[in-house]
């Protein structure tokens, strides 16, 4: 269905969850690009601050996006771009953390005059994976031994049998023989002598043998003394009880989210408990703690909603944050370092109270309604280096 404005509308470019964006031509016949704020969402007071704060901030953002005209207290919120701004309605939606797709083939106005309008859902449609922007990948952490072998399926250890016994009883195949077939065939002793032919051959198999054994025990020995990893290492007794003040922290579906940090974290403070902070509304819980001179926060979201919301508010901090604090890499969806889980990635950054700015990563896997972000003073936390926090936040995801 047409959206109101002074354009004339042609057709739709692409849409999202909440909006679309249409191709249309204003009173002077020029070529603009209206990205429209739709349905449930144009309904939604704090959807409506975000598609102007967005826009506002993507217009103001070095290699940002300008607009001609826009309407933000129409009962569907609108923006107009300029034809040459390429990519701007597209970019405006990714920024509010939604999963824009073009359209494949042009929608021409007016539809057919057997179409009926689709009326708008009762409530916003979220996804579990919100938006894709292209960024630069994000390596995971190098695995350890024992997780490839865990990976690939070889076990780490293999048991080696025991060398069969000369004699009558059948020989086991040898497995490292591809033929199947005995290794060493059984020879049959020969006769015995009673001369001194023998007798000297056995003092020199005598000799043999005990210089063999000496070199095999020799062997053996330093075999013994090789130290073999442990399955199941003990922590360092401080590891071990920072591990057991932090689980008692994180019981319940937060649990998941911070098993890579419990060793790692401290002076955890859980919200709503006396002294804490109290617990926002959009907000079902939340966790702080320190790591060094960085802040974590590990936060449990009723829904997808409120998640995603959350989410949004730092994609516009990460479209705002690059002159604060320079090398920040736009919002993406990567795996997680160590978990694998796929999920989504904000870089961000603002300025705190006292003027200083604050650098931040955020990021959330698709598989729960959790999300984690770590803060630090961007000068005196990583002097100005987004790969440390960067590879902080992999060595913890």
């Amino acid at each position: 269905m047409q959206p109101e404005g002074p354009y004339r509308f042609t057709e739709t470019l692409g849409e999202c969850q909440v909006g679309r964006a249409w191709a249309a031509l204003d009173g002077q016949d020029r070529p603009v690009t209206v990205a429209v704020l739709e349905g449930a969402a144009a309904a939604d007071q704090r959807w409506r601050e975000a598609f102007a704060n967005a826009a506002n901030v993507l217009a103001q953002t070095p290699g940002g996006h300008r607009y001609v005209n826009a309407d933000f207290a129409a009962a569907e919120p609108w923006i107009a771009y300029p034809s040459e701004e390429e990519g701007a309605a597209e970019r405006l939606f990714r920024s509010l953390g939604m999963d824009y797709q073009r359209t494949p083939t042009a929608e021409m106005l007016p539809p057919p005059p057997a179409a009926a309008p689709v009326s708008p859902p009762s409530q916003l449609p979220w996804v579990p994976q919100p938006w894709a922007m292209a960024a630069q990948p994000i390596s995971g952490a190098p695995m350890s031994p024992a997780a490839v072998a865990a990976a690939s399926g070889v076990p780490a250890t293999s048991a080696v049998s025991a060398p069969p016994a000369v004699g009558s009883a059948p020989v086991a195949t040898d497995p490292l023989d591809p033929s199947g077939g005995r290794r060493i065939a059984p020879v049959q002793p020969a006769p015995k002598r009673r001369d001194w032919i023998s007798i000297v051959g056995a003092l020199v198999l005598t000799l043999v043998a005990g210089t063999a054994g000496f070199f095999l025990g020799a062997g053996r020995e330093k075999e013994a003394a090789t130290p073999t990893p442990s399955a199941s290492p003990s922590l360092p007794p401080y590891e071990a009880t920072q591990l057991a003040i932090n689980k008692a922290k994180f019981e319940g579906e937060l649990a998941p989210l911070v098993e890579p940090w419990l060793t790692r974290i401290g002076g955890c403070t859980v919200y709503d408990q006396p002294g804490a902070p109290k617990l926002p509304a959009d907000e079902k819980g939340h966790v702080f703690c320190h790591y060094g001179g960085a802040w974590l926060h590990f936060t449990l979201y009723p829904g997808q909603k409120q998640k995603d919301t959350a989410r949004a508010y730092r994609q516009q901090l990460n479209l705002a944050g690059g002159s604060l604090a320079p090398g920040l890499r736009e919002a993406s969806t990567t795996k997680g370092g160590v978990t694998g889980k796929p999920g989504s990635y904000v870089e961000y950054a603002f300025e705190g109270e006292d003027g200083r700015a604050i650098c931040g990563v955020w990021w959330d896997p698709d598989d729960m309604q959790g999300a984690f972000y770590i803060e630090t003073l961007c000068k005196d936390g990583v002097d100005g280096d987004w790969d440390a926090l960067r590879d902080l936040w992999q060595r913890g995801s």
